[in-house]
């Protein structure tokens, strides 16, 4: 990669040329653990009162905040570790971020160079450690210059930026950082959006424009292009429901008349879906869950618009594949579909609509009146800017299907990943991000144990989140599982603290509810107090219906 040089090469340290570079990109944010290997750019970072460095009590944690802030405010998230074990506590992180295409940058330090492979017992010495981070980034690569770290900087973010947005990672050797040489540290790279086929755009136009009841599925990758606005005006355009999968949510606001929620999988919308006569699908890669082991059956006629080529085909066959940025796909849809604009909203598909969220409503409500009752009070309490970070509990099941959303990136949920303990450090890198909006983390007694302690981040760094946590004593979802499954539990049950103490130990606020009722004014009561505050919620939450399927769970073969 060619570089643009910002100024006339200085005499520095690896360590200030990270710094440096990190600022060069925007960057105001970092979290991380500083360790024996990296100081020298924790040094280097005293030096910029620009960058804000977040300090984890954990290198999951400082990965999951990254994450939550890359996916709360659209940019990059930059994790710093150390060697070794704190740079291998990042990879389930970096997985969550790779499976979910969030754009983490990962900046680790190495035992010195000349002993890279060797196994001479070096501190913190990893076998491969580059093999590690490899299999959860897109790119990750070894700084073994102080002049080639800028560079490598500039390339990380461009490719995390230019195409599907992933993880990245750059190991520097401890002797690299603490090393000087003159460098120039070159502008930010130019991003670049793949444009979409003019062909391809315009065999996509032809089969929607022949569409008597298309349909829309609007996945992850709308979101993260900023293509809420042009899939608006598209969907009224062709007078099609909005269909979002779980990482979609927000990309249309879901009180419009045209937003079907994420409720493609249940019965009722299944049949409304097979009805159709077209599906643009935008953004989504048509994975397991979301598909139903890819048993949801599809209109006719599909045209898949996605950044990632290789997704095209992969799991159903595209009428019409468009590779390329959603946004600017969509734009290019719009513009020859523009004689179809329409003044106002169809009030017939509008109708079907509503009468078919209504009746996914009702149908979970004959089956779990508590499930449906549950998502109600949250939506009631939570100001419409919320965002809201999950983590896995059956509490969050319920409302990663049934809970309005109305922007985009108010959602941050660990889908394909489903990793235990994303929640609460997640949570702080989005308040981090978005100092502006309430973040209210959904987690469950077993997750929220899973990094507990970086309630100490959010209260240190005055980044005040609520934390619902539904204490049902058991990691629940498996004892269901196993219930259902084998008619028996094994290991699923906990023992846990008193979770109000224990919040309180780390100077948060705390309360419990033991019903629903309670649950509102206690939420309400915290967005108040403007102080971090975990609310211990003591009731049951039903299973039943949670999920549209409960296949998406079971083995094959095995009952459900």
């Amino acid at each position: 990669m060619v570089s643009n040089p910002q100024a006339s090469p200085t005499h520095m340290t690896g360590g200030a040329a990270v710094a440096q570079s990190l600022v060069a990109h925007g960057v105001d944010t970092v979290f991380g653990i500083p360790g024996a290997h990296n100081l020298a750019l924790y040094d280097a970072l005293c030096d910029l009162p620009s960058v804000r460095h977040i300090v984890a009590r954990h290198e999951q944690g400082a990965a999951f905040m990254a994450d939550g802030y890359a996916r709360a405010s659209g940019k990059v998230g930059i994790c710093l570790t150390t060697s070794g074990p704190a740079a291998l506590n990042a990879v389930t992180s970096l997985g969550t971020a790779y499976s979910d295409s969030s754009p983490v940058f990962c900046i680790a330090s190495q035992i010195p160079l000349d002993a890279i492979g060797l196994e001479k017992g070096f501190l913190h010495e990893c076998h491969d450690q580059l093999g590690c981070l490899r299999p959860v980034t897109s790119w990750c690569k070894r700084a073994e210059t102080v002049k080639a770290i800028p560079d490598l900087m500039r390339e990380a973010f461009v490719r995390m930026q230019s195409g599907r947005p992933r993880p990245t990672a750059l190991e520097i050797p401890c002797d690299v950082l603490d090393s000087s040489d003159d460098v120039t540290i070159p502008n930010a790279g130019e991003i670049i959006r793949p444009k979409p086929d003019a062909a391809s755009v315009k065999r996509a136009i032809d089969v929607l424009r022949s569409a008597r009841r298309p349909v829309i599925w609007a996945g992850g990758g709308g979101v993260s292009s900023g293509a809420d606005k042009e899939l608006l005006q598209l969907a009224e355009r062709l007078q099609a429901p909005v269909f979002t999968t779980v990482l979609g949510r927000g990309a249309i606001p879901d009180d419009h008349p045209l937003a079907a929620g994420a409720n493609v999988l249940y019965p009722p919308a299944r049949d409304y879906v097979a009805g159709c006569d077209a599906m643009l699908a935008v953004g989504t890669r048509f994975t397991q869950e979301e598909s139903d082991n890819w048993k949801l059956r599809l209109p006719p006629s599909l045209v898949h618009v996605e950044i990632d080529a290789n997704e095209i085909d992969r799991n159903y066959p595209a009428t019409v594949g468009v590779v390329g940025d959603a946004r600017e796909s969509l734009q290019l849809i719009n513009d020859g579909l523009i004689d179809t604009d329409s003044s106002s909203i169809c009030d017939d598909r509008a109708a079907e609509l509503a009468t078919l969220k209504k009746r996914i409503i009702e149908e979970c409500r004959e089956r779990a009146p508590d499930g449906v009752k549950l998502v109600e009070t949250l939506r009631a309490a939570l100001p419409r800017e919320t965002i809201v970070v999950s983590d896995l509990t059956v509490a969050a099941y319920w409302c990663r299907r049934l809970l309005d959303y109305y922007e985009p990136r108010t959602n941050v949920y660990p889908w394909g990943f489903c990793t235990l303990g994303f929640g609460v450090p997640a949570a702080i890198g989005a308040k981090a991000a978005r100092p502006d909006r309430p973040v209210v983390v959904i987690c469950g007694d077993g997750g929220f144990l899973f990094n507990a302690q970086e309630l100490a981040v959010a209260v240190q760094f005055d980044l005040p989140i609520i934390v619902l946590l539904f204490n049902d004593g058991a990691y629940g979802v498996l004892r269901q599982q196993q219930q259902v499954l084998y008619g028996r539990t094994n290991a699923a049950d906990l023992a846990n603290p008193d979770f109000v103490a224990l919040a309180k130990a780390f100077y948060a606020n705390a309360q419990r509810v033991t019903t629903i009722d309670a649950l509102g004014p206690a939420i309400s009561t915290a967005l108040k107090s403007g102080r971090t505050t975990v609310i211990e919620a003591v009731f049951d939450v039903p299973w039943q219906a949670m999920e549209p399927s409960a296949d998406i769970y079971a083995p094959k073969g095995a009952p459900s």
